[in-house]
């Protein structure tokens, strides 16, 4: 059973991490639909329309939700107690709407030419529990293992591989079965990193597994979370590999379980 606290394994040249039923919040939660930085292919006027269309969301759409979302925090501390769940609903609503705005945005810039990852030197290790952190500080009822070589130091965007991670965690919590825990892997090849995300549950239908990565696609589930997604978080998390140029693939059976394998190659 994990514990109720994080506990933090100290292993030779490994790292383990497990996080409980009823951790305490460790971080701030960044928003799960971070943008992942673009390149054009046209010159100056695809930047130009790029360009007007960041600000056009900005001004239209992220702006209010962002004006929603501080409204309803704010409220959370004046009203009733009988309110909290219907103010805190509002919240968690404009979350989502963010998520989908940004998720959308990416979508439409990967059409102006695809990612570009603004590559430099970074530790994955330190990275990626820093995500399993804040993602766990907002689901506290999944468990989640994170293991990791004790230094897995390359060259990799940090944002977009932010990204990556995140979109293959919340996948996992939206997916997959509620237990036994999320396992989340960080290691180190010669030329590469290796980033593996785990949850219990297969992914049963065939047309699915087929479409996973492509746009507007999902698994179909239960949740009405994850049925208020846009179906575009594993199709950004290929891009976001495909701009390193690395790979992921999925591999799901009743016996195993689920993995999704990221391979980033060293650039």
């Amino acid at each position: 059973m994990l514990a109720d606290q994080t506990v933090v394994i100290r292993e030779e040249g490994r790292v383990v991490r497990l996080f409980g039923d009823r951790a305490e919040r460790m971080s701030p939660v960044p928003s799960p639909g971070n943008d992942v930085r673009r390149q054009t292919s046209d010159g100056g006027r695809s930047h130009s329309v790029r360009a007007r269309l960041d600000v056009a969301l900005e001004r239209k759409l992220l702006d209010p939700i962002s004006a929603i979302a501080t409204a309803a925090d704010v409220l959370r501390h004046q009203v009733s107690d009988a309110q909290v769940e219907q103010v805190s609903a509002i919240a968690d609503a404009a979350l989502r709407a963010d998520t989908m705005v940004r998720d959308l945005v990416n979508f439409v810039r990967s059409g102006m030419g695809g990612i570009v990852a603004s590559r430099r030197r970074i530790d994955l290790k330190v990275l990626c529990e820093r995500v399993v952190d804040a993602i766990y500080s907002a689901h506290p009822d999944r468990p989640m293992i994170f293991t990791s070589d004790r230094r897995v130091e390359g060259n990799w965007d940090p944002d977009a591989i932010e990204t990556l991670l995140s979109k293959l965690v919340l996948n996992a919590i939206a997916h997959g079965a509620p237990r036994p825990a999320i396992r989340i892997g960080v290691r180190a090849l010669p030329d590469a990193a290796v980033i593996e995300v785990w949850n219990g549950g297969a992914i049963a239908d065939r047309d699915v597994r087929e479409n996973l990565f492509e746009p507007f696609a999902s698994a179909p589930s239960s949740s009405s979370r994850s049925a208020a997604g846009l179906g575009l978080g594993l199709y950004l998390a290929r891009e976001v590999a495909r701009a390193h140029g690395g790979s992921i693939d999925v591999q799901s059976n009743d016996h195993d379980g689920t993995t999704f394998r990221v391979t980033l190659p060293n650039g």
